[in-house]
């Protein structure tokens, strides 16, 4: 397991590099997200995506969350209404994430049961960099096990099996706010960092 540290005030493009690099290999990275760390793998490698189930099973009904590297590529992945653009443009890049009607061209792996995909362009300038160097969409998933305390330090037996670690430091311990968008209805389906409220 190779473990890095990352600085803000340093070379975080160099640590992005790195991370994209183990991503594009098949690896799974365990990286400071939206306020908790999570485990990472890149959709479009079957191998990847087979370690990080093993890693963390999906629960029922809930998949996990994939990462683009810019706003623009929501319509490629998605099928988005006039709202959830506009809630894109108001909150991207950043903690939210959007749950839409997954398009065509979506990897099996992020694909949820009901025909939807939870998507989100970070905020972090380090993961968005990672992304868009891994070249495809980031499956990300928090670090902890269903019913334990999401990590917000990069400590424990899920870390010792990743294949790299960046450390970020202590993080907020607040995560994405995760909403649906169905025409002009919003639902949330997990409170986060953006206060949204059902409408």
């Amino acid at each position: 397991m190779e473990r890095l540290v990352l600085d803000p005030g340093g070379k975080w493009q160099d640590v992005a590099r790195r991370a994209a690099v183990v991503l594009r290999a098949g690896g799974v990275a365990l990286l400071p997200a939206e306020g908790v760390y999570g485990l990472h793998a890149l959709s479009e490698n079957p191998v990847a995506v087979e370690r990080l189930l093993a890693l963390k099973p999906r629960e029922e009904k809930k998949g996990f969350i994939g990462l683009i590297a810019d706003p623009e590529e929501l319509p490629r992945w998605t099928e988005p209404n006039a709202r959830a653009l506009s809630l894109a443009k108001s909150h991207w890049p950043g903690a939210l994430t959007l749950v839409l009607r997954a398009g065509p061209s979506v990897p099996a792996a992020l694909r949820n049961p009901d025909g939807t995909i939870a998507l989100r362009c970070p905020g972090s300038a380090f993961l968005r960099a990672t992304v868009a160097g891994a070249g495809g969409i980031v499956l990300s998933t928090s670090a902890n096990r269903p019913g334990e305390q999401a990590m917000v330090v990069p400590v424990g037996s899920l870390v010792e099996r990743a294949d790299l670690v960046v450390d970020g430091g202590t993080l907020s311990g607040t995560p994405s706010t995760v909403i649906s968008v169905v025409g002009d209805r919003v639902h949330v389906l997990r409170p986060g960092a953006i206060p949204i409220v059902n409408s």
